[in-house]
């Protein structure tokens, strides 16, 4: 790559709620090297990396999302879809052709966002999970029209600092959101329901608890290895044994249709979102 690398960028954010925080935290435990410019809109917020002995030094609050987009090379817009137009808006005179915007708000095309910062302007999508807050996101990605190759590996480096990331077509994004963005709530309901069968056969919460997310890290670590989840299940399915006395009372309930169903549904909405944030964008 040519260009500076995301380390030697200056890097603005604007909102620094659950995402923009863990991708604030994954930039310093990475190493950036320049200052790190944010804004909120709620300014009590702020007031604590002012006074926070690991951000303090390293981080600059501004007074408003235009300064953030005055001072940066690559700017993280991570607010709520909602919210998009209006700060899109007011950053805007700023975002020169030079300038990278990553964008984390869910539903919200590529194209909408050029649309309003105006034609040559460079955008890369992105969709995290909350998973970043312990620095195993899964974040995929995909740029916009005027985006390039070497835009896309400088936002590539930036998320990784916050876990793994998936270069994919825009027409995924809505799929990725209902089966990332939304899973790993899904993920955290299974872990709890099986936390509270073990409640229920007499174990305490917080060791069953520890256990069932612990079981759920050793069954991904074996799928991400190469294992197909049915040759787990074949493993520990012995005739007459526990695991497939488990298993029927699972496929009675119906649990793989209804996980099925929560990531449809979840896409949907996402969908849905895309489709509001689209006629919104054509008016």
């Amino acid at each position: 790559m040519n260009e500076k690398g995301a380390k030697e960028k200056r890097i603005g954010i604007i909102g620094v709620g659950n995402i923009g925080m863990a991708i604030l935290r994954g930039l310093l435990a990475g190493g950036v090297r320049e200052k790190i410019f944010i804004s909120d809109e709620n300014k009590e917020k702020l007031r604590y990396f002012e006074s926070d002995p690991e951000t303090g030094s390293r981080v600059e609050v501004c007074e408003s999302n235009e300064e953030v987009a005055k001072r940066s090379e690559v700017i993280i817009l991570a607010v709520k879809p909602n919210a998009v137009p209006g700060v899109v808006e007011e950053i805007a005179p700023f975002m020169n052709e030079g300038k990278i915007l990553i964008s984390v708000a869910a539903g919200v095309p590529t194209r909408a966002i050029e649309d309003y910062l105006g034609e040559g302007r460079k955008v890369i999508r992105v969709m995290p999970n909350i998973g970043a807050r312990v620095r195993e996101a899964v974040c995929a990605i995909c740029k916009g029209e005027y985006a390039r190759e070497e835009d896309e590996e400088i936002a590539k480096d930036i998320l990784s600092t916050i876990g793994t990331v998936y270069s994919v077509k825009e027409n995924d994004m809505d799929v990725i959101t209902g089966l990332s963005g939304s899973g790993i709530a899904f993920f955290a309901a299974i872990i709890d329901a099986m936390a509270d069968g073990g409640v229920y056969e007499g174990l305490p919460y917080d060791l069953s608890l520890a256990i069932s997310a612990k079981t759920a890290i050793g069954a991904a670590k074996m799928v991400l290895a190469g294992e197909k989840p049915s040759g787990i299940k074949a493993m520990t399915a012995s005739p007459g044994g526990t695991t497939i006395r488990g298993v029927y009372a699972m496929e009675s309930r119906d649990v793989k249709a209804a996980m099925m169903e929560a990531v449809i549904e979840a896409t949907r909405r996402a969908r849905e979102i895309s489709e509001q944030s689209s006629m919104k964008n054509a008016k």
